[in-house]
């Protein structure tokens, strides 16, 4: 063959032809939002057909997400149990009764506490209504009695015609009871084997993705992982915090079912910016029917001091990089959450996404980048902190004595022991906290 010879090249060809191609012709914003268009549309698919199985098998999908986010705190109690010598099957075990321990301990509370006041607090209501419809009648407002009257009839009327349908709920909320327990059963069993086998699990499940990724998706499980558990162990704290406060403030005012309001309080708080307030909610209408307007605004206001000491004291304090989320995303993700779940939907929500976005994070760290999330929660710090003040306090009192026995000196002493201090030239002894540079072997000693 010729050297010089060109390449036959076909005419209708887009890679050989030298002319301008139909693709060189489209715009580039119009070809870059094509691209975008295409791969968006692909993603929006893949995200709705996950929700659309989330929401298709909730009974399943749902015990499971409540077995993991529990099992992120509890897995640290199976640890400590390890180092002690506890078979890991054993303490799993063990923090599950625990957990069905504490669960039922303040179901009979609050059951007791209820029984054993509600004939006061139905009486309390009872009464609290009559005045409101002699306010009604008699107040600023001046309704006609008989006006009263016809609503009150009307109420008593809808009650009595609706009563078959109560009951219809009640045979379905029966019916619900048994997939409430059936869920239940599902999280106790993956509570067990998360606790007992986490770490393997994620191990096998990293080992899908692959070789070159594995690496990067273990350390960002173990990143998530590490946020799932800082957050629920915060939450659990600052959800202490507040039924501890509004149910104290609750028993000094002297309304009644204070115990179940702290414990009301402690539940809503699982349910970030909102929880609070409707527990809040539920107080001061509980001050309300038992003391009138002045109880009432009382225990709103124990109800709101707790809250800012929550929002500006806690939160700040405890959580850190726990959860790091903007609030109008974390009001956005409960909205979703509890139009797609209910109440349920409202409590996963948040941790569910403060997950996802910390395996996003985990994903793109850098190998030396070091883990700021790793730190123990300030909760597990109180010890270590009460130690340190304490050695503090007594640096401080040494100091003073100290100084109290340079002043007792005689001046001449204390010019003497200046001066051959200054003479043999030695250094003054460093700060008890202070590293030396050099040791007593050092060659430059």
């Amino acid at each position: 063959m010729p050297e010089n010879s060109t390449e036959k090249r076909p005419k209708s060809s887009v890679l050989y032809t030298s002319e301008a191609s139909v693709l060189d012709k489209v715009p580039l914003t119009l070809r870059v939002a094509a691209a975008w268009s295409w791969r968006a549309i692909v993603v929006g698919i893949i995200v709705v057909a996950g929700v659309w199985t989330f929401t298709s098998l909730t009974a399943l999908f749902v015990p499971l997400v409540i077995a993991l986010i529990i099992a992120a705190p509890l897995e640290r109690l199976v640890t400590l149990l390890e180092r002690i010598k506890f078979p890991r099957a054993l303490g799993s075990l063990v923090a599950i009764l625990v957990l069905i321990s504490v669960a039922a301990g303040l179901g009979t509370l609050a059951s007791t506490a209820f029984m054993s006041e509600y004939d006061d607090l139905r009486e309390a209501a009872v009464e609290g209504f009559d005045t409101f419809i002699d306010w009604l009648v008699t107040g600023p407002l001046s309704v006609d009695q008989a006006q009263v009257d016809e609503l009150v009839g009307t109420l008593q009327t809808f009650f009595e015609d609706n009563a078959q349908g109560l009951a219809s709920g009640a045979l379905s909320v029966g019916s619900a009871i048994g997939t409430i327990f059936a869920g239940i059963v599902i999280a106790l069993v993956a509570l067990f084997f998360f606790m007992r086998d986490g770490r393997q699990i994620w191990h096998w499940t990293a080992g899908l993705v692959p070789d070159a990724a594995v690496e990067r998706v273990e350390k960002a499980g173990l990143h998530s992982w590490i946020t799932l558990r800082r957050y629920t162990q915060t939450t659990v704290f600052v959800a202490f915090a507040d039924a501890v406060g509004i149910g104290l403030g609750a028993w000094i005012l002297g309304v009644p079912l204070a115990l179940p309001i702290a414990i009301l309080v402690f539940l809503f708080s699982f349910i970030p910016l909102i929880g609070a307030t409707l527990s809040g909610i539920i107080a001061a209408l509980v001050a309300l029917v038992d003391g009138g307007w002045t109880t009432s605004l009382l225990m709103l206001g124990v109800v709101l001091l707790v809250q800012q000491i929550e929002g500006n004291v806690l939160y700040p304090w405890l959580f850190g990089k726990a959860a790091s989320i903007h609030p109008l995303a974390v009001l956005l993700t409960i909205s979703a959450g509890t139009l797609t779940l209910g109440l349920i939907g409202a409590v996963i929500a948040v941790p569910v996404v403060a997950t996802i976005y910390a395996f996003n994070r985990g994903l793109h760290r850098k190998p030396d980048e070091d883990d700021d999330d790793d730190r123990p929660p300030i909760t597990s710090q109180i010890p270590v902190l009460a130690e340190r003040s304490k050695e503090a306090i007594q640096r401080a009192r040494g100091a003073m004595a100290h100084t109290g026995e340079a002043r007792a000196r005689p001046q001449g002493a204390s010019e003497a022991g200046a001066s051959g201090h200054s003479a043999a030239g030695s250094e003054p002894e460093p700060h008890s906290e202070q590293i030396p540079t050099r040791g007593p072997d050092s060659p430059d000693r």
